[in-house]
């Protein structure tokens, strides 16, 4: 009988290559510069952690040499200009120019408790003011595609962003006919006079119960099962004197009006729970009466009446004239505002799927340099998930299923030979929508 057994084949050198070839392959069509940059926005989209373990995961799983030192001094030398302009050229050829574009701001905290000029204690979104953090305002198009942003000191107020940002970005890209659209938080009297004698035009959310009475009497008569909008022009003053026209337009929804006052209900039900017992209560409530002492008297019934008549209103400011032929009516008004949310998942996006906080940089250029590749990354996303939307696989779906797909070395006896992954079909969808074969 034969007693020699079968040699075995070892394999060795196995490295992820499924990452590269689809995202490398949208980054590379976005325009972004190749090196090293390319492998760590690559690696932010599939292994978001710290610069040390990222490069242990480039060492270990893509094949790719790379020491800290060099990483963070590659990190330093990032062309914010240059490559937020390369976004920004490959946003507008997408849509033949940029002519709307969307701002909203968020906060970065770190995990470190010393405070620099940059990183201020300021107000977190994340509800941790006591970590230093910095502001980021970031600009999308109306897909949701993102192509500019920019970061402040964390204590700077996000309303006090907005025109440093607006500016920054007009005299970067000369746009001809822009409309600016941000929520009510951005927009002051001082911002909206800013866009004002810029020419700018704007869409923002418009803070109902802080109009006067006298705005807001001819609202709450108004018949929206009629008319569903109100849309009214005032004269506006702008710092040069000159006089302007700013557009109310409101528009009201019965589902919005029952989760008003069902939130106010639940808000006053707890209030009175808590007075029965005796609990302590935090005494800002605007719906508490205090007597001179600060002791409570009671619940203001008075303040919630006023209140219910705000139920279901929403506002919008514009300078947008109603044209003929159909331009800017109210609803095209609102459907463009309500694109607003394409921002605020681009930032859900950043800062889940690229676990964008917390931040241990201390320097400015490290800083910026993460935030460089935390961008980059995310227009990676949003284009690879564009193109895949029509195959329904997600973007984890696909990360999943290219850290699969991988290359090695097969030693049998002396023969020694390279092999590739087996495709299933779903990555073979995915090599098919993305390279086309």
């Amino acid at each position: 009988a034969n007693t020699n057994t079968p040699t075995r084949a070892k394999l060795t050198n196995w490295y992820i290559t499924g990452f590269h070839q689809i995202f490398g392959h949208i980054y590379d069509s976005i325009g972004f510069p190749d090196g090293l940059l390319r492998d760590l926005v690559i690696a932010r989209i599939v292994y978001p952690k710290s610069k040390l373990a990222t490069v242990a995961y480039l060492n270990q799983y893509l094949g790719i040499e790379s020491s800290i030192d060099p990483m963070y001094r590659f990190l330093d030398t990032l062309d914010k200009n240059e490559l937020t302009k390369i976004a920004f050229d490959f946003v507008s050829q997408k849509n033949k120019g940029v002519a709307l574009i969307f701002y909203d701001v968020t906060t970065l905290y770190f995990e470190s408790n010393d405070e620099d000029d940059l990183r201020k204690k300021g107000f977190s979104k994340d509800h941790k003011n006591e970590l230093p953090q910095i502001v980021i305002g970031l600009f999308v198009d109306k897909d949701g595609y993102p192509f500019d942003f920019d970061f402040y000191e964390g204590s700077m107020f996000e309303g006090h962003t907005f025109p440093l940002a607006i500016k920054a970005l007009v005299t970067k890209y000369q746009f001809k006919d822009l409309v600016v659209v941000a929520d009510a938080g951005m927009l002051s009297e001082k911002n909206i006079n800013f866009l004002e004698t810029e020419n700018l035009n704007y869409i923002v959310g418009a803070r109902l119960k802080g109009l006067s009475e006298k705005i807001k009497k001819p609202i709450f008569l108004h018949n929206f099962t009629q008319i569903p909008f109100f849309d009214t022009t005032y004269k506006i003053k702008i710092e040069s004197g000159e006089i302007r026209n700013k557009r109310l337009i409101i528009d009201y929804s019965q589902t919005r009006a029952k989760k008003d006052n069902h939130n106010r209900e639940k808000l006053i039900k707890k209030l009175e729970e808590k007075i029965n017992s005796r609990k302590p209560l935090v005494k800002k409530s605007k719906y508490l009466i205090l007597e001179n002492q600060g002791t409570i008297a009671g619940i203001d019934t008075k303040k919630a009446e006023l209140d219910k008549r705000h139920d279901g209103l929403k506002g919008y400011w514009t300078n947008l004239k109603l044209k003929s032929k159909n331009k800017n009516k109210p609803l095209q008004i609102i459907d463009q505002y309500h694109n607003l949310w394409k921002v605020e998942k681009a930032f859900r996006m950043s800062k889940s799927d690229l676990q964008e906080r917390p931040i241990f940089h201390r320097k400015l250029e490290r800083i910026r340099g993460h935030l460089l590749i935390c961008f980059c990354s995310l227009l990676v996303m949003k284009e690879t998930e564009r193109i895949l939307a029509p195959t329904e696989i997600s973007l984890v779906k696909t990360i999943q299923i290219l850290g699969k797909i991988g290359q090695g070395e097969v030693i049998l006896g002396k023969l020694k030979t390279t092999i590739d992954s087996e495709l299933g079909d779903e990555a073979k969808t995915i090599y098919r929508q993305i390279l086309g074969h």
